[in-house]
């Protein structure tokens, strides 16, 4: 559970800005920017004037979010606060770290990844979370801050996204009865998991159908991996994997899915994926990376195959590290 000492710091930093500046992660997913909108909804309510932002474009997938319209890519205005929301390190901020005088500012740091360094001048992190969602509530609990339908849906949108609809091995009781409390005050479930994990738009599913076709497996690894010259010819604009990995985790008898993904810039952004009883935060730290036991990324130098050699090699050897961890 969150320390009250940190809630009441957390708090306190609030209550003596006026124009905080809110970020997210760079290739924002669904915590990441339901978390976002909702704190800033919240903070409006609250007679504040919060910046909401994110260094790299939203998703289209990501449009049902209420206000995510108002998430900015640059700030100019002036801010007294920085909140870095679902960044387990600084890097994850993306280049607004670089802002005349961002370092002046107390930092905020709200997050729920097992990896998180604890950079913040306050550090609001609990890895036992399902979301940075769920910490987000209990800040607005601390608050007391009222939920109305808008902010109640935006912070569903993490609980759900990142607990791919409370199948996580994180999701217990408390988690559930959080999402209640939220359907309570007007969010829709139904709306949250169409929209968040049921729909996707059609360069999605031509992606996964191009790199579908590249698959392979092997001693329970399963992997893919999405060049920029093939995201080009089917029309995708994204950088991310899609969640093709989580789909790739459906396989039978796979242990860990691997995407790698080609950007423009042709580095290579890895996510990981893995059933119950295997460590992916751990391969993901190898590289520099970071995020949950299940579920994990970083960003590593190309060429593609390079990188794909590379990255399996740790990976099949960290399986049988743990497999005989889990055997002795």
């Amino acid at each position: 559970m969150t320390k009250t000492s940190t809630l009441r710091r957390v708090s306190q930093l609030l209550h003596e800005a006026q124009q905080p500046l809110l970020i997210c992660h760079v290739a924002p997913d669904g915590d990441a920017l339901g978390s976002l909108t909702g704190l800033a909804r919240a903070l409006r309510s609250m007679g504040l004037s919060p910046i909401a932002a994110c260094a790299d474009p939203i998703p289209a997938s990501c449009d049902y979010i209420p206000g995510v319209e108002s998430v900015v890519q640059d700030v100019n205005d002036f801010f007294d606060l920085v909140v870095a929301i679902d960044c387990s390190d600084p890097a994850r901020l993306g280049r607004f770290q670089e802002l005349p005088h961002f370092d002046q500012h107390p930092l905020i740091n709200i997050d729920h990844h097992v990896t998180n360094v604890n950079f913040g001048d306050v550090d609001l992190v609990d890895p036992r979370a399902a979301a940075t969602a769920q910490l987000v509530l209990r800040l607005l609990d601390h608050l007391e801050v009222r939920l109305d339908e808008t902010l109640a849906t935006c912070l569903l949108v993490g609980f759900v996204t990142d607990t791919r609809g409370f199948r996580t091995d994180n999701v217990n009781s408390q988690v559930m009865r959080a999402a209640v409390r939220l359907m309570d005050a007007g969010a829709s479930l139904p709306y949250v998991v169409q929209h968040g994990l049921d729909r996707r738009p059609l360069s999605v599913i031509r992606v996964w159908g191009a790199a579908l076709s590249r698959l392979r497996f092997e001693d329970g690894i399963v992997w893919s991996s999405m060049p920029l010259e093939m995201r080009r010819r089917v029309g995708y604009q994204g950088d991310s994997d899609a969640g093709l990995a989580s789909f790739l985790l459906s396989a039978e008898d796979a242990r860990v899915a691997l995407v790698l993904v080609e950007r423009e810039d042709r580095a290579i952004d890895v996510g990981l994926r893995a059933a119950p009883g295997f460590d992916v935060a751990r391969v993901a730290l190898r590289f520099g990376g970071g995020g949950h036991v299940l579920a994990a990324g970083f960003e590593t130098e190309g060429p593609l195959e390079a990188a794909e050699e590379r990255v399996l090699e740790v990976l099949q050897r960290e399986l049988r590290s743990q497999r005989c961890s889990s055997d002795a």
